[in-house]
């Protein structure tokens, strides 16, 4: 089994070396995506909980999308987020992507995250046969 890189221009390019994910078989690990303008860089909504998660998983939905598979189809969910205080914001706008069947999740306190950035997250999902 060989594993495969995933690219989309629809989300922001990944500023390290990392890939945006990797496909091997069936499964898809997306590295953590973070809520940067795909064109400028730019950090976006600077300091918006709501507004910085949605964007994300939107991102995450479309390197999902390359892969082959959807937000749908997440098994597991790993959230960074700059204040634990505020984990009801960022978890009301989670729910809007994951209504049913909602994938198992962490959620860690970062210290320390760029200034205006709240929130960053990676997934595993699978492709349906």
């Amino acid at each position: 089994m060989r594993k495969e890189v995933i690219c989309s221009d629809r989300a922001p390019k990944p500023s390290g070396a990392y890939s945006q994910a990797v496909k091997l078989g069936d499964m898809v690990y997306v590295a953590g995506t973070c809520p940067f303008d795909i064109v400028t860089g730019e950090l976006l909504f600077p300091g918006d909980m709501e507004e910085q998660t949605r964007i994300v998983l939107e991102y995450m939905g479309e390197i999902l999308l390359a892969a082959g598979t959807s937000l749908e189809h997440v098994v597991k969910v790993t959230s960074f987020i700059d204040d634990l205080n505020e984990f009801e914001l960022y978890n009301r706008t989670y729910r809007e992507f994951f209504k049913e069947e909602p994938p198992a999740r962490s959620t860690i306190e970062i210290g320390k995250f760029p200034a205006g950035m709240r929130v960053e997250i990676e997934c595993v999902a699978y492709i349906p046969s």
